[in-house]
């Protein structure tokens, strides 16, 4: 089992996040908690842990202080940072002390959690290689990601994840690649190929599928027509989003609504 320990200072939402995460199902166990980084670096010093999530903004240390000492003192603890507040610079700084991912409040609805938690433990497989590798033969210097690097920076990565939140925000406008591509200070060519290979899934996959899933939600808890619910799901047009919904689902709007009922 990967050792976990979750730091927030917020007691309801760390109690919540690790009551409602599914940890076992990815061989994941929380061993430890704390509210701040002082607290947490005291845990550290008695107790293996092999996964550090913490928040980045708490009192007496930071998330960013005590990734700053975690990386210092326990070279071999992944880190992920789990933010409920959309500070890019922040999340970026973290990413230079060496945090795999980020977590951010919208992936912790109940659908994205096998998602967040498979994303983590494959990364910190790759890091795990990665630094394997390195032990073995010295790895060649490259510049930042230069676009031919292979594995992404995390500057890239953090571009990537910030692209995943504006489609989380704003799936009912209008959201086209080159536009997202350029907010997240990419070109489209290379945005593209980076989402694709850290979301799994093309950037326009992605932005079908959150649209389709925020639109099953509305089919089973209203009864606001399938015109209405298209709009809300980003589709204008009510015969394009029937067309999407039955290419993702196998089912029209209205079919998918009897099945539910």
């Amino acid at each position: 089992m990967i050792k976990v320990m979750v730091v927030d200072d917020d007691h309801l939402v760390r109690k919540g996040f690790i009551t409602m995460m599914p940890w076992r199902e990815h061989q994941l166990e929380v061993v430890g908690e704390a509210g701040n980084g002082k607290k947490a670096l005291e845990f550290l010093a008695d107790n293996q842990v092999d996964l550090l999530i913490t928040d980045l903004a708490m009192p007496v240390m930071s998330g960013i202080d005590l990734m700053r000492a975690v990386k210092e003192k326990y070279k071999d603890i992944s880190m992920v940072v789990l933010t409920f507040h959309q500070d890019f610079e922040l999340i970026q700084e973290a990413l230079r002390l060496g945090a795999l991912d980020y977590i951010t409040k919208v992936e912790l609805e109940h659908e994205h959690m096998d998602e967040v938690l498979r994303r983590i433990v494959n990364k910190m497989a790759e890091q795990h290689m990665r630094t394997r590798d390195t032990q073995v033969q010295p790895l060649p210097v490259t510049t930042l990601a230069d676009e031919d690097e292979g594995p992404y920076s995390p500057e890239v990565n953090a571009s990537v994840w910030k692209a995943v939140d504006i489609i989380h925000a704003e799936f009912q406008h209008d959201l086209l690649l080159p536009d997202i591509a350029k907010r997240v200070n990419m070109s489209r060519s290379y945005f593209s190929r980076c989402f694709r290979d850290i979301a799994g899934k093309t950037c326009n996959d992605f932005i079908r599928e959150v649209r389709v899933n925020h639109a099953k939600a509305m089919l089973t808890q209203t009864n606001k027509s399938i015109g209405w619910i298209a709009t809300q799901a980003g589709y204008p047009n009510e015969k394009y989003f029937s067309k999407v919904f039955r290419e993702l689902t196998g089912m029209l709007p209205g079919e998918f609504r009897k099945s539910q009922s």
